[in-house]
């Protein structure tokens, strides 16, 4: 996972007040709740960004024995089989 569960907490509770302070939310539910739910989303997507990485790797490893793993050629068909298998799902990625 690119951040840690530490991080994610930070991000979640700056996004949380910012949305509060801005009043760009009207919560019916507790703000710790609220940064909760928050937080699990972010989980959430860091999980299915790493799940895209596995399987990206994985297909390379099965049908690219000849690429060196960590070379520019590497990189660059990794990075194209995540756009794929990200499309595939439906999930964008930044």
């Amino acid at each position: 996972m690119r951040l840690s569960e530490e991080r994610v907490a930070v991000l979640a509770r700056q996004i949380t007040e910012s949305l509060l302070d801005e009043e760009l939310v009207d919560l019916e539910i507790g703000e710790n709740d609220f940064r909760f739910m928050v937080e699990s989303l972010i989980m959430q997507d860091l999980k299915i960004e790493d799940e895209i990485d596995e399987e990206a790797t994985a297909f390379l490893l099965k049908n690219k024995p000849g690429l060196e793993e960590g070379s520019t050629e590497w990189g660059v068909e990794l990075e194209r089989k995540k756009e794929e298998f990200s499309i595939a799902r439906g999930y964008v990625a930044f």
